[in-house]
């Protein structure tokens, strides 16, 4: 699934933070440098989008460049096959995990749920940090695991700093390993194992990147950005259990996923109590911010996954493996039609896109094109280049960097300067798609009918399609209205 839709947009840009991760990874490829250009995140998801830029200078043709310059299509395209192969390796990591905890069934349910969780599915097709930091994770997960020796906690520890020198958060998973390495016969060594290799790992990335006063800074952006209200929206704590995982991985799939939880507690095996641990320590990370986006909660699929083939402990026959098996299979009927369904949706053209090509046809030439989202925007010209009207953090000064943005580069149109003729596009949202824009010279909705609700969507993140509810949808994309003439 991760393949399907992998384009879509292009050749215009819809996904917010795919701007910020393809900008600066092109900006490391072709200036051979180790610096990002960007402190919020930390710099090994910059680096892994920057080998794959890299890799797509060998081929013959001219595909790495500024924005402003070259055709950014393969740019975008390699780094998101980057996260759909992370998809597809976490995928199969947690088939080997399952099995090696309790049987093959067990990682048969628990690929199988990762595989079809839609929130999964569609960070896998997108050129972000979070489908590369819960590889990273999973891989985690399996070291810990399969450690027996000091060296095999050294291993584990070392792989747990790179998930989070990834994703600042992923490193919580330094309480699954601790947990694993208490339970171990030489416990203090395999602890001071962990803990060496984890602090080297995540420090050398980061060192190597820039000074860490400026990575110091990224975090106190992040820490006031999390204390911050987000209209009535609840804390974590409440907001991801009850909203972010049943969306993002399926009502059905989240059920076996407790139920298998349950099953597990129930035994206290070190591998289930590390799981449990990890997920509490995690929650407790993100659950006291009132900043809950969806995708903060894809770091605890992995292991609310392996948690679900915990079912297989309650089937003592060959006959009750199979009812349990099939059980599995019904649940997770309505995350698989969802995600096959927001896989066909990605595939269809954007409401910006339709814009784009009315402007195309009816706008003269050097026409203004005022757009008061940059969100909804189809398209940019040298000016939003030069002033990015974002937050000063995404703002470098680098040619590279600065010119990917959300929509198109135009050296057809100007946006939002004095021209003789001006055209101004109304948008709804983000994310969801009312209030509608009241009507103009054309008009280009994402739906028929009554708008869709607003449950399925990430009510924090500027990316006009929901995790479910997708029946009544024809497009993703905001509503816009297109009017001659600006005031």
């Amino acid at each position: 699934m991760s393949l399907w839709g992998i384009g879509f947009g292009l050749p215009f840009l819809f996904r917010p933070d795919e701007d910020v991760m393809v900008g600066r990874a092109v900006h490391l490829a072709l200036e051979h440098s180790l610096d990002p250009l960007f402190y919020v995140y930390p710099p090994l998801a910059f680096y892994i989008f920057g080998i794959a830029e890299e890799l797509l200078s060998l081929l013959p043709g001219q595909h790495l460049g500024p924005a402003t310059q070259v055709d950014p299509i393969y740019e975008v395209l390699v780094a998101r096959l980057t996260s759909a192969a992370s998809f597809v390796l976490a995928t199969g990591l947690l088939y080997r995990i399952g099995k090696r905890m309790r049987g093959r069934a067990a990682g048969l349910i628990a690929a199988s749920l990762f595989a079809v969780a839609p929130l999964a599915v569609r960070q896998a097709h997108f050129a972000t940090t979070d489908m590369l930091a819960t590889f990273l994770l999973t891989v985690v997960l399996w070291s810990g695991l399969a450690a027996s020796s000091r060296r095999g906690f050294l291993l584990a520890g070392a792989l747990c700093g790179l998930a989070a020198a990834t994703k600042y958060t992923s490193g919580v998973a330094i309480f699954y390993l601790l947990v694993l390495a208490l339970s171990s016969e030489d416990r203090v060594w395999s602890v001071g194992s962990v803990l060496a290799g984890a602090a080297a790992a995540f420090a050398a990335p980061l060192l190597l990147a820039a000074p860490p006063d400026r990575y110091l800074e990224g975090l106190r952006f992040l820490a006031g950005r999390s204390a911050e209200a987000q209209g009535s929206l609840p804390i974590g704590l409440i907001y991801h259990p009850t909203h972010s995982l049943p969306v993002g991985l399926g009502l059905g799939s989240y059920l076996l996923c407790l139920a298998g939880g349950a099953v597990a507690l129930a035994r206290r095996r070190p591998a289930d109590l590390a799981l449990a641990s990890f997920l509490c320590a995690y929650l407790l990370v993100v659950g006291f911010s009132h900043e809950v986006f969806f995708r903060y909660a894809l770091p605890m699929l992995p292991a609310l996954c392996l948690f679900a083939g915990a079912v297989t402990d309650l089937a003592s026959t060959p006959r009750r493996m199979a009812i349990a098996v099939a059980a599995a299979a019904l649940l997770l009927v309505p995350s698989t039609i969802d995600s096959g369904l927001s896989d066909r949706l990605l595939s269809t053209t954007d409401t910006r896109a339709l814009a784009a090509a009315w402007l195309e046809r009816h706008a003269p030439p050097g026409s203004d094109l005022e757009i008061t989202s940059y969100w909804a925007e189809p398209y940019y010209d040298d000016a939003a280049v030069a002033r990015r009207p974002l937050h000063p953090l995404y703002l470098t000064g680098n040619p590279i960097a600065d010119s990917f943005q959300l929509g198109r580069f135009t050296p057809i149109f100007v946006v939002n300067q004095p021209a003789p003729r001006c055209y101004r596009l109304a948008t709804s949202g983000p994310p969801w798609q009312s209030p509608l824009p009241m009507g103009g010279s054309a008009t280009f909705k994402a739906f028929s009918g009554s708008p869709p609700p607003s449950f399925g969507y990430d009510p924090l993140d500027a990316f006009y399609l929901p995790l479910t509810g997708l029946s009544g949808i024809d497009r993703p994309g905001p509503s816009i209205a297109i009017s001659e003439g600006c005031q």
